[in-house]
Parts: C-alpha cells; sequence; structure tokens
C-alpha cells in the first residue's frame, strides 16, 4: 500500500460511517507501516463491536504482536496460563450458547470451564482467540504441538482438535505424520485436522488414506480432499465414488466430486447415478446440479423413474434447473 493510500485508509478508520470504518480495518491487514499497527491496536476500542471484530482479525493478519496486551484485555486474561485457556474455549464459539456449553469428556487438555460471556461479544472474543493464537504462538500453538509426542492416542487427538480449533497451519508438518499412525483413530483425526487447515501439503498422505482399511479413515480422508482441493483430487475421487466397499464412502466422494468446479467429474458421477445404494444416486445427481453439468441432462433426466422417491425428486430439480441453463 502507498503512502498516499494509506493516509486514506487511515483518515477513513476514523470516519463517522461504520462501513467506512470497517472497510478500512480489513484494508489494513495488507499495510506493515507503524502508523498502520498503531491505528488497527487504536480502533480495537471503536464502539461498534462488528468494527472492533474486523480490526481484530486483521491484527491477527497482519501479525501485529503489539496488540497482544490489548488482546489479553479483550479476552479478560492476566498470563499465558489464562490466555491458553480462553484461547481454547473462544475459538470454537459459535455463539453464546456454544460458549456456555460444557466441555464433553475428552476435550482439549487445559481449556477452561466455560463461563457466562461478559463485556465483548462472542464474535469479538472468537476473533481476539484466534489472532492471539496466531501471533503468540508460543501460547497455545506451540504447546499443542508439543503435546502431540504424548503416547496416549487420546491426548494427542485432542492436541490435533485443539489445534484445528486455532487454526494452526503451521501444525500441518507435524500432523502429516500421523496420517500412516497405527491407530486408525488417529489416523482418521490426522486426516480431519488437516482437512480443516486446507493442508495442501498433505495431499499425498491423504490420497494413501483412500485405501485405508477403515471406511471412516477413507472417508475422512474424503472429506479432507474435498476441503482442500488438490491437484488431482478429481482422479482419486473418481475411483473412490465407483469402487469403495461402503456405500457412505461413495455418497461422501460423489458430493467432493460436485465441489471441485470441474467438468472432470462427470464421467464418474454419471457412472454413480448405477449405483445400488440410493443415496449414493441421490449424491451424484445433486453433484452433478452442483457442476451445473447440463452435458449430463440426458442421464438425469432417466432418474426420473429411479424406484427411490428422494432420487426422483433430486433429478426432477436438477432436470428443471440444468433446463433453464441449457
Amino acid at each position: 500500500m502507498d503512502q498516499q493510500t494509506e493516509s486514506v485508509v487511515l483518515k477513513a478508520l476514523e470516519d463517522s460511517d461504520a462501513n467506512v470504518r470497517k472497510a478500512a480495518a480489513v484494508s489494513l491487514a495488507k499495510c506493515e507501516s507503524t502508523h498502520a499497527k498503531s491505528a488497527l491496536i487504536k480502533a480495537i476500542k471503536d464502539k461498534v463491536w462488528q468494527i472492533r471484530e474486523s480490526v481484530i482479525n486483521s491484527i491477527g493478519e497482519a501479525n501485529i504482536t503489539e496488540a497482544s496486551d490489548v488482546l489479553f484485555k479483550v479476552l479478560g486474561c492476566e498470563d499465558d496460563a489464562s490466555a491458553r485457556k480462553a484461547i481454547l474455549q473462544w475459538a470454537v464459539s459459535k455463539g453464546e450458547e456454544a460458549a456456555d456449553a460444557k466441555p464433553k469428556a475428552g476435550g482439549v487438555p487445559g481449556a477452561a470451564d466455560p463461563k457466562k460471556p461478559v463485556g465483548e461479544p462472542w464474535q469479538v472474543k472468537k476473533a481476539a482467540a484466534l489472532a492471539l493464537s496466531k501471533i503468540r504462538p508460543d501460547i497455545a500453538v506451540q504447546p499443542l504441538i508439543a503435546a502431540l509426542a504424548v503416547d496416549n492416542p487420546t491426548a494427542k487427538m485432542a492436541a490435533m482438535a485443539g489445534l484445528g480449533n486455532i487454526n494452526a497451519t503451521q501444525a500441518a508438518g507435524p500432523l502429516i505424520e500421523f496420517l500412516s499412525n497405527a491407530d486408525w483413530n488417529v489416523r482418521k483425526m490426522a486426516a480431519q485436522t488437516l482437512g480443516r487447515l486446507k493442508a495442501e501439503e498433505a495431499a499425498d498422505g491423504l490420497y494413501t488414506l483412500l485405501g485405508d482399511e477403515k471406511f471412516a479413515v477413507r472417508m475422512e480422508a474424503v472429506i479432507a480432499i474435498n476441503h482442500i482441493k488438490p491437484a488431482e483430487a478429481v482422479v482419486a475421487l473418481s475411483k473412490v465414488v465407483v469402487s469403495d466397499n461402503n456405500y457412505e464412502v461413495r455418497k461422501v466422494a460423489a458430493t467432493a466430486l460436485g465441489n471441485m468446479k470441474t467438468m472432470d467429474a462427470v464421467p464418474a458421477l454419471e457412472k454413480a447415478m448405477d449405483d445400488e445404494n440410493w443415496m449414493v444416486r441421490k449424491a451424484a445427481v445433486d453433484a452433478l446440479t452442483n457442476l451445473k453439468a447440463v452435458e449430463a441432462l440426458g442421464r438425469i433426466t432417466l432418474s426420473l423413474a429411479d424406484e427411490q422417491e428422494d432420487v426422483r425428486s433430486s433429478a426432477a430439480v436438477s432436470v428443471i434447473r440444468l433446463s433453464q441453463i441449457a
């Protein structure tokens, strides 16, 4: 960002219009100047919580370490230990009820006992938790990565879950090693976490898991590939959707192919429309509709005579939508 543009954006951060201030906060995430960093830290006190949320998101993206103390205050923390608990609590919040809910057995070690949220809205506290985990990885990320080395599989998987919750992309390397772990539950959690992190470097390991002996692991690998969308994903998933011996895996693979946004997935999905399981056939129809695969319209029309009502219903919707596109 050049100096003139930065000057305009910094001024906009103090505009009377909340939307202008929010736009400025988002823009400053790409600015590395001292003035921009100071302005963002100051803007954490904006009177509108949506602005505060955007400001904190930008602080995390810009890796403004100087904001650590302010983020501690947002989370109501006094030291690293309490900050770690707050990060693990608020990073997964999706509403006041989620923040109030009691942790389930086997949860992330060291997670705080949820308390009634006070002060900032949960959205702001969630933003602060994620930002703080980025600019101060020593607080939560590094301890969780270290916890991966413990012998206890349950604790190991809890650490993986925690890393996924705080979007710790730097943990991808260590997590990839667990894709070949002897414990299938660990392999499954590693795949799930890598998918949440959208770790492209995990593609080869996830492709290997598509042949895992446990269908639950194969399914998680498909879901992870769906999130990451790496190269060769369509080729790999096309094999799964027509050959896996578990219908749930084939169904998820069909849905994933529909999310790949390429017509290269059409041939495999057309084959999946002949699957013995109606849920796979329905998923294939829905995927072709999602792809706007007009070329498959004729084949989809035949599904109007499917023995299963849900398949016929999806086919009807698909015929109408694709015909409009054609």
